[in-house]
């Protein structure tokens, strides 16, 4: 296996760990622990890079896009259940699913029209690391918005950051002279960063308080 090759096995597996990550926390947390536009984006994603556009990366990026697929059904899945957790007072709960459907209405052409443009192979990395970069600053303004570690843990935040990373190597040893892929790459590492800083000084979330005993390192 080649260094690129390595480093995109252990992308996927960071990420993977990422996603169960996510699983958990929602679960532990009962809210969603994703942000719904960057889970939209994933999801979206990895049903195109899956099964429309299944030979970008070989059989292993395949076999990886494919578990990545069902673990973000599972998170949309916590999300359906828990999305009132977190819904915005102002808004009446009668917006969210014409919001919901408006948000894969949008989404979907935009990925579908930049494979269209750059090819599937550059544009499965456009839309990708364009997705990161997006779920990036939305981890921020969710910890932001909630003050505290309410359906986040720093598992998933250095599993983003690590996930990211390994897989930014592997995509520069390929295409070095990028230059726009390593601009898009430094971005989301400053924000990654970013997160694991200020979620590292946020208070724990309530729960986490009465079963800090019971749950290990977050």
């Amino acid at each position: 296996m080649s260094l690129i090759d390595a480093l995109g096995l252990a992308s996927g597996i960071f990420w993977i760990f990422t996603y169960t990550c996510v699983i958990r926390r929602g679960l532990l947390d009962r809210t969603y622990a994703m942000p719904f536009l960057a889970l939209a984006m994933n999801i979206t994603w990895e049903f195109l890079f899956t099964f429309v556009y299944p030979s970008v990366g070989g059989i292993m990026q395949e076999s990886i896009n494919a578990i990545w697929f069902a673990a973000d059904i599972a998170i949309l899945a916590i999300f359906l259940k828990y999305w009132r957790s977190d819904y915005p007072k102002n808004l009446p709960e009668s917006y969210f699913w014409p919001m919901f459907a408006f948000t894969f209405a949008m989404v979907t052409p935009m990925m579908v029209a930049t494979v269209s443009v750059f090819g599937r192979e550059d544009g499965s990395v456009y839309t990708a690391y364009i997705d990161n970069l997006i779920m990036s600053a939305l981890f921020l303004s969710m910890l932001l918005r909630r003050g505290d570690r309410r359906g986040q843990s720093m598992w998933i935040a250095w599993g983003k950051l690590l996930g990211t990373v390994t897989a930014a190597m592997s995509q520069y040893l390929y295409d070095p002279g990028n230059v726009l892929w390593l601009v898009i790459y430094i971005e989301i590492l400053i924000l990654d960063l970013l997160y694991v800083f200020l979620l590292s000084k946020a208070p724990r979330y309530q729960h986490e308080k009465v079963a800090a005993s019971a749950v290990p390192l977050r």
